[in-house]
């Protein structure tokens, strides 16, 4: 028998965040999309295409989650200088990213971005087995302040919506 319990929240609140998501961006004329976010060096159309990192980020977050997850935690906890070293790309990575992807993508594509990913982490979700939402890793804190130091699978498939919500408030208008 499956947890749809966890699962259809999960669903049922991607959903909602995915309709605020559409919402947010019809609602910025296009002279604003350009326009000086609150979020320092970043224009309103780059924290729309960050916001759309989250469910990318997904892709590999759940295998890890899932793979690390089974193994005992003095195996898991990664060691303070993998975190230091692999921290400062990470963070120019997420930069790079939202930087490019809201200069160069259009409304549409930033909104066909969101769907694509939104859907294929609407299909990862049907492949968590009920004894898996539990299992989780140990995540670099200093990535993301949403982010614990210890995430469950149900805790990386809620985080674009709290993401989202973070982020939606740094739009300028």
């Amino acid at each position: 028998m499956r947890d749809e319990g966890v699962r259809e929240s999960i669903r049922t609140e991607l959903e909602a965040t995915r309709l605020a998501f559409h919402a947010l961006l019809d609602s910025l004329p296009d002279e604003e999309l350009g326009r000086q976010s609150l979020n320092a060096g970043w224009t309103n159309a780059e924290v729309l295409f960050h916001i759309v990192l989250a469910f990318i980020l997904l892709e590999p977050l759940v295998p890890m989650a899932r793979i690390y997850g089974r193994l005992p935690p003095r195996y898991s906890r990664p060691q303070a200088w993998l975190l230091d070293a692999i921290t400062g790309p990470f963070n120019w990575i997420n930069a790079l990213g939202a930087r490019l992807g809201g200069r160069v993508l259009t409304r549409p594509q930033i909104r066909a971005r969101y769907d694509h990913f939104h859907r294929r982490a609407l299909k990862m979700i049907e492949t968590i087995r009920d004894d898996e939402w539990q299992r989780g890793m140990f995540y670099p804190a200093r990535w993301d302040p949403l982010f614990s130091d210890f995430m469950t699978l149900e805790q990386v498939f809620r985080f674009p919506e709290a993401h989202f919500r973070f982020h939606a408030g740094q739009i300028a208008r």
